[in-house]
């Protein structure tokens, strides 16, 4: 059963994810709980407290999810399901939440943004290190470096070329950005792998 505060996060990012930060009030999460605004208090201090707390559920329930999907399997399998993944999350992320949370709350919006950006890079560093022991990857990978390039460039790359040129669809340049990161750290193995199965990410 799920305590009052965890209660009040989810019912508050469900409204956030609906109607953005910005038009979501205190007064609202209040009255869709039936709760007083005292026992709100009891909880968040203010409401830049729960929008991160939130973001830390979100990215916590993530992790979890993750963890379940990737056990027992390969480094490919495992791309393959974060392609997948990435896919979804880019149909169904709510453009006005994270529009709200960067022009509103730029703290929050930069502590999570620099937190999952160590997250994606740790797991990609992991991922790597089993695509090359399993003989997917090029074993003279930069495996630091590539973690670092995948975690930070690529995100900026990517949000650059979106604004640039607004033709191209976010699933385009999700394709791209993926085919680039596999033919870069995949070897013939790996890439045959990635073919024979490449319909396990559509």
């Amino acid at each position: 059963m799920e305590s009052q505060q965890e209660l009040i996060i989810n019912t508050a990012g469900r409204l956030f994810d609906q109607f953005g930060i910005r038009s979501v009030s205190i007064d609202n999460v209040c009255n869709e709980l039936h709760i007083s605004k005292k026992t709100f208090y009891t909880y968040f201090l203010q409401k830049e407290d729960l929008v991160d707390a939130v973001l830390s559920n979100q990215k916590k329930n993530n992790n979890e999810k993750y963890e379940k999907m990737f056990k027992n399997k390969n480094a490919i399998d495992s791309l393959i399901l974060i392609i997948k993944e990435i896919k979804k999350n880019a149909e169904c992320e709510s453009q006005t939440m994270i529009y709200d949370l960067e022009k509103y709350y730029p703290k929050v919006f930069e502590k999570h943004m620099a937190q999952n950006s160590e997250v994606i890079r740790l797991g990609f560093q992991q991922n790597l290190k089993q695509g090359i022991e399993e003989g997917y990857y090029r074993d003279d990978l930069d495996v630091e470096l590539i973690s670092l390039f995948h975690s930070i460039q690529i995100r900026n790359t990517f949000d650059m070329m979106q604004q640039a040129n607004k033709k191209y669809s976010k699933k385009r340049l999700i394709d791209f950005f993926i085919d680039l990161m596999i033919h870069l750290i995949a070897n013939e193995k790996g890439l045959k792998y990635m073919e024979e199965h490449e319909n396990k990410a559509d």
